[in-house]
């Protein structure tokens, strides 16, 4: 072996070349014992391609990601009931009985700050902080928004009257450390993949294969998006406990499960490679965006091969360097689906609980998508780009909230209230609910699991592959900020958010998620 191939099995490489100098675990056992080599073409076409063994650091770091949704869907599960429904004498669980508009109102303005915050959090990692503080720092401020929703859920705090003031104030901190922890978590996660140019390697059984880091880190982003899911299944905990015990003690969740993620990200510390930020990205990353809206909005126009041959210009960034309506149709699992859910007979479970089946839904689904899939479609004439992958998923979830439609015409169809749910004399003060069984929504959280798969795990590994190396958190900041104009929208929307007009508004968004759909496939379907 040369010295530069000895060299190169001895270290792992960054992201852009350079060596990860706080890494300390070893290259995978077959990257040391078996020459590789570079591929040649015919390599390329006929030979198998497969990715490199995960790193203990990109599981930690999957790891914490995954306690950390175990906190927040701990936190947001119960949100809906806490604002909307009174807290006694009522059918349902309850805080502050301010009503549905209100409390979809209020859940979006939480999310607009979590993924306005990013685009902040995103330009700190990337040019100040470096990913890793920004998510302890992130961590801090999370945990201390958590603290004082757990405080002003209290009982005799509700009977003082701070329950509102006191949400208000938590979702202003939550939505920063949220904010930042979203900048940075996918991008560091990711980072712990060694990079690296493809290479045929030979494995102990003789095979010759093409080692590709791409597709690890699409494994390794399926792995995160995995352990995030897992961590979403805290809602079942959450909804029975705020049912039985209170709210606060949901609250109390969240709090303990956030500080073992941030004890997980503080004593691994060593383990885990730390990206150095580069104070010079953010000109670059102004002028490469201008490129690409200039472009047509196409990131490759900016692309430096590109801007030499089209305008005969050096560009001083690399050739690495560079969907509200989908995240508004997401959102309706955890704000009106769940309002949806309290009008129907729920069977002795809580109605916030029912979004728990996307995450259960979802667990199911990425080993079949990795295992059969994809391989199928690698095999057929649709190979699972991104972009193919994102198109198919915003079909699915087009077709789920037209379901979701589906399912509030038939609310709207049974006695005793018909389209004025819980809201009539005969409902019995909301003890009452329309004769239609919650177990119809199903449908509705699987289909938009399945789409989840396809286009949430595509769109960040693509933000990844396709940004600079000091540029990660930021474009995926970017990509953060298009849920905050979904926030936005939610806020618009969410006057709307009422009897009887909720079978129009959920055909509203299958329809614009239809259009939207169409347009995303028409131009980004050959996109690699």
């Amino acid at each position: 072996m040369s010295a530069e191939k000895e060299d190169a099995a001895k270290t792992r490489g960054g992201p852009d070349g350079s060596e990860k100098q706080t890494a300390t675990t070893d290259v995978a056992p077959l990257e040391r014992n078996h020459l590789f080599d570079d591929p040649s073409e015919n390599d390329l076409q006929n030979l198998r391609h497969t990715g490199s063994k995960i790193q203990l650091a990109a599981w930690m770091a999957a790891a914490f990601s995954g306690v950390e949704r175990f906190a927040w869907y701990a936190l947001i599960a119960p949100l809906q009931n806490y604002i909307q429904n009174p807290a006694k004498d009522f059918g349902r669980p309850g805080a502050l009985g301010m009503g549905q508009s209100w409390a979809t109102g209020l859940n979006s303005f939480l999310r607009l700050v979590c993924f306005t915050t990013p685009v902040f959090a995103g330009i700190l990692a990337d040019g100040h902080w470096g990913p890793y503080k920004t998510l302890v720092v992130s961590c801090g401020i999370y945990l201390t928004g958590v603290l004082l929703l757990l405080l002003t859920s209290i009982p005799s705090a509700l009977d003082a009257g701070v329950g509102l003031g006191g949400l208000i104030a938590s979702f202003i901190l939550i939505g920063i450390g949220v904010g930042g922890v979203k900048s940075s978590v996918a991008p560091f996660t990711a980072d712990q993949v060694p990079s690296g140019k493809k290479r045929v390697e030979t494995l102990e059984t003789g095979e010759r294969v093409v080692v590709d880091s791409e597709l690890t880190v699409r494994r390794v982003y399926s792995i995160f998006y995995w352990c995030s899911n897992v961590g979403a299944l805290s809602g079942l905990a959450s909804t029975s406990m705020e049912k039985y015990l209170g709210f606060w003690t949901s609250y109390l969740l969240a709090l303990g499960s956030l500080t073992v993620a941030t004890l997980v990200l503080i004593f691994g510390r060593s383990k885990f490679f730390r990206r150095t930020p580069k104070a010079s990205f953010r000109a670059k990353l102004l002028s490469a965006l201008g490129c690409a809206i200039k472009g047509g909005f196409r990131i490759d126009a900016a692309h430096p091969s590109n801007q030499l041959e089209k305008h005969g210009r050096v560009v001083p960034w690399d050739d690495q360097a560079i969907y509200p309506i989908v995240w508004l149709c997401y959102d309706q699992n955890q704000t009106n689906l769940v309002s949806q859910a309290g009008q129907m007979i729920t069977h002795g479970i809580p109605n916030d609980a029912m979004p728990s089946l996307n995450p259960i839904c979802v667990l199911i689904i990425i080993p079949i998508t990795e295992k059969l899939i994809y391989p199928y479609m690698s095999k057929s004439k649709l190979p699972p780009r991104a972009t193919v992958r994102m198109t198919l998923g915003f079909v699915m979830v087009a077709i789920s909230m037209a379901a979701a439609a589906g399912v509030q015409h038939t609310v709207y169809s049974a006695a005793p209230c018909y389209d004025m749910p819980m809201e009539c004399p005969a409902s019995e003060n909301g003890r009452k609910p329309n004769q239609v069984s919650m177990l119809v929504q199903i449908p509705v959280h699987v289909i938009g699991a399945l789409g989840e798969v396809f286009w949430s795990v595509s769109g960040s590994e693509y933000a990844y592959n396709k940004a600079a190396p000091h540029m990660k958190s930021t474009l995926q900041a970017v990509t953060m900020l298009t849920v905050a104009m979904n926030s936005l929208l939610g806020l618009a929307l969410s006057p709307a958010a009422r009897n009887p007009y909720l079978t129009i508004m959920f055909s509203a968004f299958a329809g614009a998620m239809t259009i939207t759909s169409v347009c995303f496939g028409l131009l980004f379907w050959r996109s690699n």
